[in-house]
């Protein structure tokens, strides 16, 4: 999924709907498939706004200018042949072994998990929430929902920790973080750490070379371990070809707010 589709579905799902700007982006969302081949003229007219109102918006979304915009608009299946997209890995799956084959495979990866999950690590992570005051989570996409159900249920006991679906908010926080604060990181591929995953490219991500904060992160990729700026790792197995990451986070949640009750002398007794 392209950079851009995903900011302007942040935008939709924090904003007014009675605001120019969210009508703006309904509007470039009704109108996606055509916004890397038309002008900002274009799209100002198709909007009803001024060039001046889709440039402010364009800077507001995080793009440098229009151009840079369109030059994320391109919207293209598995654009950069990543064989494990949600479209390909799960949906083109199902279509051509059943549903049955991925439920087993769903139920088969719950239950590998319960047999070699790392429940030392998990405590960590656990403790590691309850002793700071200042915690986050961020991911990018399902791992991005994986840190609001964490937040939900961290906040279902008392404890409130900040997490943002916009990608320039998060790298923002992670850069003005004091030694002070726990940031949890949800990444299935680890890819988060390092590359800017959904900008043209991939850049390489520096930020957490120089944050101060204390890193925690969640994914099937034991190389994260080896990151010099990872504290805290829980890392969870899976054995089977669908990427059934979305569910297990889920479950690991539960698992981390269990320890947390624990650690924070929380009980239902």
């Amino acid at each position: 999924m392209g950079l851009l589709i995903i900011r302007l579905i942040t935008f939709l799902n924090s904003q007014s709907p009675d605001s120019t700007y969210y009508h703006v982006a309904v509007t470039m969302l009704e109108n996606y498939s055509r916004i890397h081949l038309i002008s900002i003229e274009e799209i100002a007219k198709l909007c009803h706004v001024s060039k001046s109102t889709i440039s402010k918006f364009t800077r507001q979304l995080g793009f440098d200018d229009y151009l840079d915009l369109k030059d994320n608009a391109a919207f293209v299946e598995n654009r950069f042949n990543n064989p494990l997209n949600y479209v390909s890995n799960i949906l083109t799956s199902i279509e051509s072994d059943g549903v049955n084959d991925y439920l087993n495979a769903v139920c088969k990866d719950i239950n590998y998990l319960g047999e070699h999950m790392d429940f030392s690590a998990i405590d960590h992570v656990a403790k590691a929430i309850s002793d700071y005051d200042h915690v986050a989570a961020f991911g990018l996409m399902f791992s991005e929902s994986a840190a609001i159900d964490l937040q939900c249920k961290l906040a279902y006991n008392g404890k409130f920790i900040r997490s943002f679906q916009d990608d320039v908010l998060q790298e923002a926080f992670l850069k003005k973080a004091k030694s002070d604060t726990l940031i949890l990181i949800l990444t299935n591929s680890g890819e988060y750490l390092t590359k800017q995953q959904i900008k043209l490219g991939t850049p390489r991500k520096n930020v957490f070379l120089s944050t101060q904060a204390k890193i925690a992160v969640i994914s099937s990729n034991p190389e994260v371990k080896k990151l010099p700026f990872v504290s805290e790792s829980i890392i969870f197995p899976h054995q089977t070809k669908y990427q059934t990451h979305a569910i297990l986070y889920q479950i690991i949640n539960d698992l981390i707010v269990h320890r947390y009750r624990y650690f924070h002398g929380i009980s239902t007794r």
